[in-house]
């Protein structure tokens, strides 16, 4: 019989403990909690988490100990199997006097900790009546036994405690989700790089181990031929054993997810048969994620990711965020490898460089009336930016900035094409901006694999001191003003080219007279960031850098606007391709 101020003593010990666990929702500080709190609310000398994994199994990661201590255990059980599996199967709460008085009751834990269970109480833990796993007090202090009261205080706990987990699995798969898009945007910009594939697959693994939470992993590539996989990329393994380990399909943990082409959560390596024990590198804790890197239903290779920051054992989160980064990670390494069977002949990369060279033009046409600033860094040896100016009719001048989705070799084929399909167009069309963007688009329809283009297009008419364009989603030009140093936007709005059919674009006329300066631009100098990614460039930075340099000639201004970019972030490397054109009004001789 429990007297009824030790019962609101204990009451209001629930109010505070439930308070504290909900506002805690990273799960790994969540856990010991939980089981801290269990174990001195009900006065034990240890207690237990076992959390349900994908309605088949029971896992318990750590436990806490009679002296306080965490202690890893990484223990599955199966629905049936001792006491708490036997809480799961029935969804029943368990209390025992005697815990070795039960045929249910499995002494081979106690055999392999050394800890000795006399009685316990292990309670279903339920979110909405979906069982999620149990939780467990064993042995009271001072030698007493466990009554109804102390079941009913665990059951109040484990609701508390069930909602708090849940809270935190929510909000980690929300993390996660957030990390895994973040890095598959990352691989996306990545996709063709003239990076050597070992260089690419370091970066690739510090991305992933980053993302994960983890200190060490492989990333292997398949030897189909020789059925067996070797390293392209390891943390945890020294640099000069990588020529050396080969892993033969289905033989160890890596060998089986390449054979099976199967992901792969392993809780505890110790008790898993496919783990090479005898394997002169060991992993650096028990737990363990792998998955196949498979493109088109041919193996590439497998990642394997070990030793989480925290010191826990992955979970299936962690082994659905790797299969969704292992697909795109397939696609990059898939790309990379053709790239560089092109890039190793050196015929391709030239030919496409002798290209660009040629859509680039080396000479602007010289007017009576106007003056040019050009800057165009290509982030590898050949891009997907190009400009174009041309001398159209009767004063008139066309002038053109255009972005291919991506960089490198493709990213170049890509502009060379819709630079060819442009410059064969009619010249009534190329008088119009919108007509011009609306043939355009419907030439590139559905030819640009999935790729798209962005595109200002204007007519300079000297005559009239006017700038007619369109603009096809791309950055709106900046216009100065040198006589009142004032600066605005080409206000004129349009889609992206080359992934809806049929689109019509708006054209709009801006005064453009002397003292004037159009500034275009695309978005590889206004996302220009520092190397830790602390510190971006961007289009208000972008603006102040050209007020600053209005004093300059267009080619000055064109270079210094480069240089204030780079000096802001402290770096010299742009992460896209950049294009700088300037074009000044300045009076006629």
């Amino acid at each position: 019989m429990t007297d009824p101020q030790t019962s609101l003593s204990k009451f209001r010990s629930l109010l505070h403990i439930s308070s504290i666990l909900n506002a805690n929702l990273d799960l790994h500080q969540l856990l010991p909690l939980i089981m801290l709190y269990s174990k001195d609310l009900l006065e034990a000398e240890a207690s237990s988490l076992f959390l349900l994994e994908n309605d088949e199994f029971l896992y318990c990661e750590v436990a806490l100990g009679e002296k306080g201590e965490i202690i890893q255990e990484y223990a599955r059980l199966e629905l049936g199997e001792g006491i708490v599996g036997m809480v799961a199967k029935e969804k029943k709460p368990i209390a025992l006097e005697d815990a070795y008085l039960d045929s249910r009751f499995n002494p081979s834990m106690d055999k392999r900790t050394g800890f000795k269970t006399k009685s316990l109480i292990c309670v279903p833990l339920f979110v909405e009546e979906r069982l999620i796993g149990t939780l467990e007090v064993i042995n009271k202090t001072n030698h007493r036994i466990f009554n109804d009261a102390d079941l009913e205080y665990l059951i109040s706990l484990s609701e508390v405690a069930a909602t708090a987990i849940q809270n935190a699995n929510t909000k980690d798969s929300l993390d996660k989700r957030i990390l895994e898009l973040s890095l598959l945007y990352e691989f996306e910009k990545l996709s063709v790089s003239e990076k050597s594939l070992t260089e690419l697959g370091k970066w690739m693994l510090n991305r992933v181990l980053e993302y994960l939470g983890a200190t060490s992993g492989t990333i292997y590539l398949a030897n189909t031929t020789k059925r067996e996989l070797g390293i392209l990329a390891a943390k945890g393994i020294p640099e000069d054993a990588y020529d050396q380990i080969k892993v033969p399909f289905g033989t160890g943990v890596s060998g089986w997810v390449a054979e099976k082409k199967e992901s792969l959560l392993i809780h505890n390596l110790d008790m898993d048969p496919r783990y090479n024990k005898l394997s002169p590198y060991k992993f650096e804790s028990k737990s363990l994620i792998s998955a196949p890197l498979i493109y088109q239903n041919e193996l590439l290779g497998v990642i394997s990711i070990n030793n989480k920051v925290s010191g826990y054992a992955f979970q299936h989160s962690d082994l659905d965020l790797l299969t969704n980064i292992a697909a795109r990670l397939s696609n990059t390494i898939k790309n990379a490898q053709l790239f560089h069977q092109i890039v190793d002949t050196g015929k391709e990369l030239n030919r496409a460089k002798t290209i660009m060279q040629k859509i680039m033009p080396s000479i602007l046409p010289q007017a009576n009336g106007l003056s040019y600033g050009v800057s165009h860094i290509p982030l590898e040896q050949v891009g997907g930016d190009f400009y174009d100016v041309t001398e159209l009719e009767d004063s008139k001048f066309s002038i053109l900035i255009a972005d291919i989705s991506g960089h490198g070799l493709s990213a170049a084929v890509l502009a060379a094409m819709s630079h060819m399909v442009l410059k064969n167009f009619e010249p009534d069309i190329k008088l119009s901006p919108s007509q011009f963007l609306t043939t355009l688009n419907h030439m590139l329809y559905g030819k640009l694999a999935g790729n798209f283009l962005t595109a200002f297009y204007g007519i300079i008419d000297l005559k009239n001191n006017t700038i007619l364009c369109a603009n096809a989603g791309h950055h709106a030009p900046f216009l100065l003003d040198k006589n009142d140093l004032s600066i605005t936007q080409l206000d004129v709005k349009g889609k992206i080219l080359g992934l809806i059919p049929d689109l019509y674009y708006e054209e709009k006329t801006f005064p453009f007279t002397v003292g004037n300066r159009l500034v275009m631009f695309t978005d590889g100098i206004t996302e220009h960031m520092s190397k830790d990614h602390n510190k971006r460039y961007d289009e208000d930075l972008f603006q102040k850098a050209i007020l600053k340099s209005l004093s300059m000639d267009a080619q000055k201004s064109a270079d210094d606007l480069i240089q204030a970019a780079k000096d802001y972030v402290g770096s010299n490397d742009f992460a896209d391709d950049v294009t700088i054109l300037l074009v000044d009004r300045i009076k006629s001789d």
